[in-house]
């Protein structure tokens, strides 16, 4: 029988942020380049990872109107509102 931990180790933690970051940063020059494609993996696999924040979904929405893919964009960009509404300190 096997037993799963309800917390992530302290290494998963740190090598989920540094993956994170590293899409994150890849992402911002991308989508800045106009290379929306490239933008959108990076910004997806930050996603991917958990770690996702209101900033995250709204430049993927950028890259999405880049591409002409306005029901996609929408959905990221009503991901930010929500976002912003629930996750926000009141």
């Amino acid at each position: 029988m096997s037993h799963k931990s309800q917390s992530s180790p302290p290494f998963h933690s740190a090598f989920t942020k540094n993956c994170s970051a590293s899409f994150l940063t890849g992402g911002d020059p991308a989508l800045a380049a106009g290379d929306y494609d490239s933008a959108i993996d990076l910004y997806l696999a930050a996603i991917d990872l958990d770690s996702a924040s209101d900033v995250v979904f709204a430049n993927r929405s950028k890259a999405k109107l880049g591409k002409m893919l306005w029901e996609d964009a929408l959905l990221d960009a009503q991901k930010v509102r929500w976002r912003l509404r629930f996750y926000s300190p009141c």
